[in-house]
């Protein structure tokens, strides 16, 4: 018999990786995935996995199976190039060595694996969107989830992992924003009823993958294919990369809007569009980047929009978990992997022995006093590496696209400072590492266990 049930809202990513935690690490805990979407497609683009995202999956046991889809195939070493690309002759203006495994995948084929190894079929339901919860007081009693189809189910413990658009994260702060009211608490109430939707970050990331035979992936594009590499203008920036097995370049081309930042994006998130809508905004970039571009059939658009920094992840024993409780920009390729931390430490709390049903909310709090700082600093930090790419620090935010273009405005000195201020973005992941953050963890959930009051014993129940 489980000691305790959970159900997670959403098998995307985060959900999927959590359920493959939980099979692991707390193997008498009986959970299920709940999705809203009526099958599991594996569509997407690529996705970067860096150190501590692949220390997860390692631990997860995951490590042979993604080797065969790994991108730059079983050689982690990808280097990264960082080039002034807006004017015709582009130029490095700084390279970083491959010191780190880094390994490139198609999302598709990321969530193939981890399908495989959530527990089967039997414990993913599908056309299950999670409207609503009811939560008692009384940590003996069940949570009632209230799905969109009207039918319900009950659980011990409600892990929210259904996105950016997560109706556990409405449910929740409605409830919070509720409770504040009534407490006569108005301010507070207006606050956490804000941080129900999500914001539009500034930014627009045009994705596309350019599939090619691997004998001509070479030419005209050779960087590509054993760099990450980074075009950079004035206001806007590329990122490619190779995925399937160098059968594709990962394309994302982003293009600032700053002054709407933080405001409510009304229009589709989403949308396919016309090369000549991209080739556009890159018209005059370097060679290179034309001859990419004029590969490329088709473009998506995305509006890309995040979570604004919440007060907290959980709410007794509910909690919010991967883009539910953070979704990010993509500037420092960490927002997937952040989400992978989150189901991996929560994982390894549940399944401690002496977490019982009734001290779920305790195991919940060490969650979040761990990974919301974590995770809400990378997200910070994510942001100004967007920025820095496209060249807005302090000495440049004057300095237009054209001026840029023409070779002015841009020094090499300035993008020194460039290249210098993005790698310090980037220092969080060096003196941490998730084993650190995992024994963190644990040790704070003994301290607040030994508080309490022993478990209750088969002979006491």
């Amino acid at each position: 018999m489980p000691k305790f049930t959970v159900a997670i809202a959403g098998a995307g990513l985060g959900g999927l990786v959590f359920a493959v935690a939980l099979q692991k690490h707390a193997p008498d805990v009986d959970f299920h995935l709940y999705e809203a979407a009526s099958e599991l497609t594996t569509a997407g683009a690529g996705i970067g996995i860096q150190p501590r995202t692949w220390f997860v999956l390692k631990e997860l046991g995951l490590e042979q199976a993604l080797l065969k889809f790994a991108g730059n195939g079983d050689t982690p070493n990808l280097a990264i190039l960082e080039r002034k690309s807006d004017e015709l002759v582009g130029f490095t203006f700084n390279e970083i060595a491959a010191t780190e495994s880094t390994f490139t995948f198609h999302r598709g084929d990321l969530q193939k694996v981890l399908i495989d190894h959530a527990g089967g079929p039997e414990r993913i339901h599908l056309n299950k969107q999670v409207d609503s919860y009811t939560q008692p007081a009384d940590p003996s009693e069940k949570i009632t989830v209230h799905f969109h189809d009207g039918s319900t189910t009950t659980c011990d413990l409600l892990v929210g992992a259904d996105g950016i658009k997560s109706h556990v994260r409405e449910a929740m702060y409605t409830q919070l924003a509720n409770a504040a009211k009534v407490a006569g608490r108005d301010d507070e109430a207006d606050f956490l009823r804000s941080c129900i939707r999500a914001v539009f970050s500034g930014s627009f990331a045009y994705r596309a993958l350019l599939e090619r035979e691997p004998a001509k992936m070479t030419e005209p594009y050779p960087s590509t294919m054993s760099h990450l590499v980074l075009y950079c203008g004035k206001n806007r920036h590329i990122v490619a990369y190779p995925v399937m097995q160098g059968c594709a370049l990962n394309l994302v081309a982003i293009v600032l809007k700053l002054e709407l930042e933080g405001a409510n994006y009304e229009g589709p998130w989403n949308v396919d569009v016309p090369k000549e809508e991209v080739q556009k905004i890159f018209s005059g970039w370097e060679r290179e980047v034309d001859d990419i571009m004029q590969g490329v059939r088709t473009w998506n658009r995305w509006a890309v929009n995040v979570v604004k920094k919440l007060p907290t992840f959980v709410d007794g024993r509910v909690a919010l978990l991967a883009d539910a409780a953070h979704a990010m920009t993509a500037y420092q390729g960490a927002g997937a992997g952040q989400g992978f931390e989150d189901a991996l430490l929560l994982a390894r709390l549940l399944g401690q022995p002496d977490v019982s049903r009734d001290r779920l909310s305790i195991a919940l709090k060490i969650y979040d006093q761990i990974r919301r700082p974590v995770a809400q600093d990378v997200a910070a930090r994510s942001w100004e590496t967007g920025k820095t790419h496209c060249f807005y620090i302090p000495p440049l935010d004057d300095v237009t696209p054209e001026m840029s273009a023409s070779g002015k405005g841009i020094t090499r000195e300035h993008l020194k400072e460039i290249a210098r201020r993005a790698e310090k973005l980037q220092e969080w992941r060096e003196g941490t590492t998730v084993a650190g953050d995992l024994q963190v963890a644990l040790r704070r959930l003994g301290e607040e266990l030994a508080k309490v009051s022993p478990p209750p014993t088969k002979k006491n129940l």
